[in-house]
């Protein structure tokens, strides 16, 4: 099964092709400052919790709370926490936010007792997210670290909201 580390090392974390397939392990989401994105996931298919970031270079609203965080602000979105689908306001210099897939690996280890620990994972082994273009914004099929090539383990999509 496949690990794409090898691959993206190859490319310095710049697209491959796998299998006639264009796949990434991070997107350039366009957008242009006070742009509203509308994100919702469409189905996850994981042995993790499945979520995505949206990386904004600057700050953003969400249900109308200002997060502002020095630089930058890394917005987590859970397969079980977020609502159905929501809306969030970027302000940035920057012409793109990141978007990125993540899951959540819990490990049991010995130390004077067994000790769970909960830790956010992304951009390891199989890692990779194939990104369609849809009206308005993009569609993401993404896979996490387990070593296969489903493309399943979450779908979800951003787009931009129209003003009419």
């Amino acid at each position: 099964m496949p690990n794409f580390d090898e691959l993206f090392i190859e490319t310095k974390g710049q697209p491959i092709i796998y299998k006639d397939i264009t796949i990434l392990r991070v997107d350039k989401f366009p957008v242009s400052n006070g742009d509203i994105l509308i994100a919702s996931i469409e189905q996850t298919n994981s042995n993790y919790r499945q979520g995505f970031i949206i990386d904004v270079t600057g700050y953003c609203e969400l249900d109308g709370e200002i997060v502002k965080k020095g630089k930058c602000v890394r917005m987590m979105f859970w397969q079980n926490t977020m609502p159905k689908q929501f809306k969030l306001k970027v302000f940035t210099k920057q012409d793109f936010v990141y978007v990125y897939n993540i899951w959540e690996e819990t490990s049991f280890y010995l130390a004077g007792g067994i000790i769970r620990r909960e830790s956010i994972d992304y951009f390891v082994n199989g890692a990779a997210m194939i990104v369609e273009e849809i009206e308005n914004g993009k569609r993401y099929r993404c896979n996490d670290g387990e070593p296969d090539e489903d493309f399943n383990d979450i779908i979800f999509t951003v787009q931009k909201e129209i003003s009419v």
